[in-house]
Formats: structure tokens, sequence, C-alpha cells
């Protein structure tokens, strides 16, 4: 080969070196030269490529070589399509292209830069869209300090912080997002933690790199709940909460009027009264921005109802556990709701000669006795029962709660807080056993909140022009064997089609492979180091990999035969990388793959069964 043919190959191979950057590593870890090199990338991927390509000599050009793959554009083929709760596309393609829906239809076309994904036995969905959680949020650990006066704290120590923003705290590494991303959340009204008032919300994509790639927009409410004061300051009880509240709107309302008449005439007036506190509700005041409260049970969705009445501000109503009692007062206000996908877990119950009706029976109420009265000791017992099935009544009672909203005519959305991610797909099937309808619970993931949120002209539904995020599963989402194979956020993949299909296979001895490795890996654009940890047995192997800024990801599908060692990595920016390695004593050598290339790799044991202790 000639000069420019080597110099050609160094520039490909370079491509493919800074995808697996891109890949592993957040932005902030790259170089300048990196970084600029990588936007250009991910706004011209494969035309830059292609040029790369025109400016080859002609005898390089005939001949066959690989051109690495660098795109945001993706064709979801022959899939069926769930546009919206009732309107299916039995074949189509999705094309999405630089975070947009580009095209749906059976006869769309499939750019020539796409990645194609052939989805003849997939169902693709609108990203589901969570009503208010905490997604995302990383909270720094609080101080503990001592209140001079209890009785009237400091803003921060009674938990009145409505001038906080959940933007500093959101991090997309976060575990119960990951987690939502791959049941099919992809994005969310995110607050922050805290007491009364934590802040300001955000709606939030549930991917990206940074804070900042993931909110969509900032401040669509304030974030409120009945929730006392940390330590013995005020408010300490629920009633204190909210008098508190109701003293901070009435305030606010009284600081608001004084700064309307400062600005029309500040002759002979004192300015005004300022703090961040209260300022933060002017906009609550104005209309323009809702409290959003959370409350579960029936007393305390009865006093956020009271105090909305009295004060008239906008609002946005989640949780919900119990507003089966409820239901009559829900209908008579106009906000938005998002009802809890937590359910109470299943009582643990005596089995064999000492089981009751109330470990058997769907229908607890047929058995329940309201009036049963215990006359002595020997029917205790029969109180125990008796009290178990009421126990049995209320869980089915809210376990119906879905179907009872629904029956009754309220339209609302799903939140996840307060459930566990694991939990959330096994407690949609159970709504729907208990009456909810399938597509309403569609729709509560999809349209309505869409709706609710104000996002329905980007979000919501499968169509050209809105934001990319989809769910891509190989059957129906309600069926229980019905695995998520491929999540959009924001146009940005994440591939899970690999996800328990390849659990990898051991058939070597796992005592040439177990310990901690420190692996070096070569690209044109300098060395990457790390380590990798491999765990197990005979069973099966598990382990991590460690990037060279700390950043570490469980290994999947870790197979070994006696000499080869394979794994796959994901990536928390999207994106994956497949090692494979062959194994001499505590050395190995071999190759770290990614859509953009081939990379050697090599490493040490360090520490393990066989190592040598370094």
């Amino acid at each position: 080969m000639d000069g420019r043919m080597d110099a050609t190959t160094r520039m490909t191979l370079s491509v493919g070196a800074l995808m697996f950057r891109m890949i592993w590593f957040p932005a902030p870890h790259w170089t300048h030269a990196a970084r600029m090199t990588a936007s250009t990338f991910r706004r011209y991927g494969f035309g830059l490529l292609s040029l790369v390509l025109l400016v080859l000599p002609s005898r390089l050009a005939a001949q066959d070589y690989e051109v690495p793959t660098v795109t945001d554009t993706y064709a979801l083929q022959n899939a069926r399509v769930v546009q919206a709760p009732g309107q299916v596309l039995e074949s189509a393609t999705v094309v999405v292209r630089d975070g947009v829906i580009d095209a749906v239809g059976p006869d769309a076309e499939v750019p020539y830069d796409a990645r194609t994904i052939e989805a003849d036995s997939l169902v693709v969905y609108a990203g589901f869209i969570d009503g208010l959680s905490h997604a995302g949020v990383e909270m720094p650990e609080g101080e503990d300090t001592d209140v001079e006066d209890p009785g009237n704290p400091p803003p921060d120590a009674a938990g009145i912080q409505p001038d906080r923003s959940v933007r500093p705290f959101l991090s997309p590494d976060e575990s119960a997002l990951q987690s939502l991303r791959k049941a099919g959340f992809t994005l969310g009204h995110v607050a922050p933690e805290g007491q009364m008032l934590p802040g300001a919300s955000a709606h939030v994509f549930y991917g990206g790199e940074t804070a900042n790639d993931m909110v969509l927009e900032a401040g669509p409410t304030l974030f409120a709940q009945l929730q006392t004061a940390d330590g013995y300051v005020y408010p300490a009880t629920g009633m204190a909460v909210i008098a508190q509240m109701r003293q901070l709107y009435r305030e606010a309302e009284r600081r608001q009027q004084l700064e309307a008449a400062y600005e029309r005439d500040p002759t002979g007036r004192p300015q005004p009264p300022q703090d961040p506190q209260h300022s933060a509700l002017f906009s609550v005041l104005d209309g323009e921005q809702p409290l959003a409260f959370y409350a579960d049970e029936a007393l305390s969705l009865h006093r956020i109802l009271a105090l909305h009445q009295e004060l008239d501000f906008p609002l946005v109503l989640a949780g919900l556990g119990e507003s089966h009692e409820l239901v009559d007062a829900l209908q008579a206000v106009d906000a938005p709701l998002f009802l809890t996908l937590d359910l109470p877990e299943e009582p643990t119950r005596s089995t064999g000669q000492d089981t009751t009706t109330a470990d058997t029976t769907s229908t607890p109420s047929r058995y329940y006795n309201p009036d049963l009265q215990v006359p002595s000791h020997e029917t205790v017992a029969e109180e125990e029962e008796n009290l178990e099935l009421r126990h049995a009544m209320e869980r089915q009672d809210y376990l119906e709660t879905a179907a009872t909203l629904h029956d009754a005519g309220l339209e609302f959305g799903f939140t996840t807080r307060e459930a566990d991610p694991g939990d959330v797909r096994g407690n949609l099937r159970t709504m729907i056993d208990q009456g909810l309808p399938e597509q309403t619970a569609l729709a509560a993931l999809t349209t309505r909140p869409a709706a609710q949120l104000g996002l329905d002209d980007r979000l919501g539904t499968v169509e050209a022009g809105k934001i990319a995020n989809l769910v891509v599963t190989d059957g129906s989402y309600f069926a229980e064997d019905t695995k998520v194979t491929h999540v959009f956020v924001d146009g940005r993949l994440y591939d899970y089609s690999a996800d328990g299909s390849d659990e990898g296979e051991v058939s070597g001895d796992v005592s040439a492979v177990l310990g901690t490795w420190s692996y070096t890996l070569d690209t044109p654009q300098g060395e990457l180091s790390g380590e990798v940890t491999i765990e197990g047995d005979q069973s099966g192997l598990d382990g991590t990999f460690v990037g060279p800024q700390g950043d570490e990801q469980p290994l999947q599908s870790v197979s070994f035969d006696g000499t080869t060692l394979s794994f796959t990595v994901d990536s928390p920016q999207g994106g994956s990388v497949s090692v494979s390695v062959t194994v001499e004593g505590d050395t190995f050598d071999g190759s770290a793959s990614t859509s953009g290339g081939s990379f050697p790799i090599s490493g040490e044991r360090t520490s393990g069964p066989n190592a040598t202790q370094k």
C-alpha cells in the first residue's frame, strides 16, 4: 500500500477508536478535539465517512473494506406498530432520524444511512410516560444540624424549598431510572426529594449522557406533599403541614400584591419584603404552575382537596392508592390524576390445616362479618379469621382502584413513585386482571399522561414529527412472557435484545479466569486501561468491567471454554462492547469490538486463584 492508503486506513481506524470512546466513556472524559469530532460524527456520521471513501485512490476504492457504521438514523422494518391505543399498523416501518420519528407506514422509505432492525416479529409502542417520580434523582446526604428554635426553623430545616430545581440532582446513571427505562418508560415528570415543598420538577428523558441532556422542560410544577419536617421541628404533624402551607400561600399573596403596588407607584412606599421561598410561589398564584401533590391515603387526599378548594391553586394529584374511597370528590376536581403503580403485596399466610377462608377466596366480602363479637377466648380464632378477611377486602379494593376510577369515567395516568421498577409490569397485569381494560392501561402509559402534562404535541403516539421515544417488544407488552427488546429515548437506542437470551456457557475450568485482571486497549488515539473482575463457579460466570475513569458496568453473557473468554458490556451512554480473548496462564490477548470497529486488548491477572500477586 502507498502512503495515501496508509493514511486513509489510519483515518478509518481513528474513527472506529473514537466511536469506542463515544460508546463507553461519557462526554466529560473526552479530549477537546475528540468532543468536537464526536459532535461532528453524531450529526454527520455516515456522510463524513462517505466523504473519506470519495477521496480514496481508485485502486483502494475497488477493494472490499468494511466501513464503520456511525449513524443516528434507524429503521424498524415490518413491525406491528401501535400508534395509539386502538390504532394499529400490522406491518409498517418506523424511521428515526436525529431524535425524531421521521416516517411511519407500510411504504416508509428506509434511508441509505439507517441502521436497520428487522422487526417483523416485534411490536412498537410510543414510549411510556411516568406521571410523577424521583427517577434519575440523586439527592445529597443531609447534614445533621441543631435548630435553635424548633418552633420557627429556617426554611430548609422545615422542608420549605420551592426555590430549588430538580436539574442539579439528576444523574443518567441512577439505578431506578435505568430499570424503569428497561420496563419501557422513556420520560417522566420528575421531582426532587424532600419534605413538604421539595422544589420544582422537570420533564425528564429517562436516558442521556448528562443532566442537561435529560431535561426536556424545566419547572412544569412545584412538588408538594404532606410530609413533616425531619427531627423535632415545625411542622411536625400532618395538620401542621397544612397550616404551614396555608400560611405560606397567604403570605405569598400579600407579598405579590405589595410588589404590584410598588411597581405601580414606589413613591413613599417601603420596598416589599422578598425571599426565594415566597417568590417561588408567585407562578402558582398566577395559575401558571400547579402544585403537584403526592398522597396515597384517603385522609391525606381529602385534606389536599380541601386545601385546593380553599386556596384555588392549580393542582396535579398523584398517588391515589385509596382513591376508590373518594371517587365523587375526584369527579368534582379539574386536575390531572396519576395512579400509583405500587400495589400491596399478598400477605404471607399459614398453610396446611391452618389455612383459612381468607387464604383461598377471591371474594372476601362474601365471608366477612362486620357484626362479629367475641364473647370469650374460645372464639378468638374466629375473630382472627374475620380480621384476615377484612384485610383481604381492603387489599382487593386497592387492586381494583384502577378499574374503579375507569368505571367512574375518571381519566388518569400512572406514577412509578414508591413502586419497585421490577414490579411495574406485574402490577399492570394485576390491574388488568381486576377489571382495567388493556387499552385503558396503554392509554394511561402513553396518550393520557402526554395530554395531562401538556406534551401531546411531542410525545404519546407513534407519529412522524414527534420525539423518538419508543418501546419495542417481542409481543403484547401486557403478556407475561413478553420481553422489551429495544427502547429509544430522544432517538438514542438502548438495545436489550440480548438480555436473557444468552446467559453464556461455561465448559472450561473457571479457576483459569476467576479474579481481577488489568487490561490495556490499544487504539490509534492511545491506550485505554482499566480492570475486569470475573466471579462465579462452574454453573455460571459474571463480573464487572471498570473503565479508566472508574465507570463500572456488569458483564453480560460471560462464556469460557477453557481457552476463550468472551463477554459483552453495556455502556451507560448506549451501545455495547463485545470482548473475546484467549487466556494463557495469567495473561490474555484478543479484541474488543463495537459498531465502530475492533481493537486489540490485552490483560494480566492481578489477583485470583492461580495468579501471582502483583
